[in-house]
């Protein structure tokens, strides 16, 4: 085992909601100090001018690199298990434990996709962030000052009438990284270990509206990742957006695809298919396919979900009849979420959206 992270840029729209959804899922803190303590972040690139301007965003993470260039400097003595404050989990995640970390901040002056201080280096931004040791974490919920005075509430009234700091706090389990980190520490993305290791997808996937980010083993030859970067993959050299030469400290995010060039899966091929009737939409367990078709012929029925990926096959090359048809099929084990479903019969083409409810 030894998962990796694919983005594909052909489908990122640039909206941002990866970066929200870290910070929300994560606990992140407010930009101070030179570090924008976002764990999910994104490089933008703008050229030419006005009006012939070209426009991209780059989503960004930790790398989880094979071979990182933070743990050989970390100072701290391995423990039993041979791990240092920063190491490598036996599938692949680069993890740090807040407890044994000291803070000297090593690690993240070595990693070529990290800053000490993004504003003062001129990068948009840091895969390590370092908590102060001066004042509360999440300082910006311990302030009394408000916007608009007699007007909002202050930072710290919102904190106090939540019960928690910072208000929107998601209060996960994690043995080595609590859900808000103290003071004077080394955090970064974890790669959602909290929810990877419930079986979940991290949440930046999740959220993804476009399915741009596909995240599992790059162990596996089958797996939608190693199947994804199969085709061609780029790797960030470091936190400016040169992509990498060579292995280095072999990256495990892979880049496919080019921002602004979409891609046309099979589900989206035909320029005009008929409606195919889905029913119940939204369909919980069984559903039923029903179609029309002007001749007889092999029929495949294929399920995509939003990302443009199969995952299921029915009705697979099925000689059906000429008229009306109906094929029933159920949705055990397919996530909650839109999907696309395409039939295909001899030169006919036929899909139609249903949604997928637990």
């Amino acid at each position: 085992m030894k998962y990796g992270m694919a983005i594909d840029l052909s489908k990122c729209v640039g909206c941002g909601a990866c970066a929200l959804a870290c910070k929300t899922e994560n606990n992140t803190e407010h930009q101070q100090g030179g570090s924008k303590f976002n764990w999910a972040d994104y490089l933008t690139f703008t050229s030419g001018t006005f009006p012939n301007v070209s426009f991209e965003v780059r989503p960004v993470l930790c790398n989880h690199c094979t071979n990182p260039d933070c743990i050989p400097v970390c100072p701290v003595a391995p423990d039993v298990n041979g791990h240092k404050a920063i190491y490598k989990t036996t599938d692949g995640i680069t993890m740090y434990d807040v407890v044994r970390c000291t803070g000297c901040r090593l690690c993240q002056d070595a990693c070529r996709y990290s800053s000490m201080d993004v504003i003062a280096d001129d990068v948009q931004y840091s895969v390590l962030h370092y908590n102060p040791n001066t004042g509360p974490t999440h300082s910006f919920w311990a302030d009394n000052t408000s916007v608009i005075t007699n007007g909002t509430a202050t930072p710290l009234e919102t904190a106090t009438a939540a019960g928690s700091t910072p208000p929107y706090k998601n209060d996960y389990t994690d043995l080595e990284v609590p859900a808000v980190r103290p003071q004077h520490v080394i955090e970064k993305c974890t790669f959602c270990r909290h929810r990877v290791t419930g079986g979940e997808q991290p949440y930046c996937v999740v959220s993804c509206p476009a399915g741009a980010r596909v995240f599992g083993d790059l162990d596996d030859p089958g797996s939608a990742i190693s199947l994804l970067i199969a085709g061609g993959y780029r790797r960030l050299a470091n936190n400016t957006g040169a992509w990498l030469s060579s292995a280095g400290t072999d990256p495990n995010v892979y880049y496919v695809g080019e921002y602004g060039m979409p891609t046309v899966t099979e589900a989206i091929i035909a320029e005009k298919p008929k409606k195919l009737l889905i029913y119940p939409n939204p369909v919980r367990d069984n559903a039923t396919a029903e179609f029309d078709l002007e001749t007889s012929g092999t029929t495949t029925i294929t399920i995509y979900n939003i990302s443009g990926r199969d995952v299921r096959k029915i009705a697979l090359n099925e000689l059906k009849l000429s008229g009306n048809n109906k094929v029933e099929f159920n949705v055990n084990g397919l996530s909650a979420g839109t999907y696309i479903c395409v039939l295909k019969s001899g030169k006919e083409t036929q899909s139609a959206n249903f949604i997928v409810t637990k």
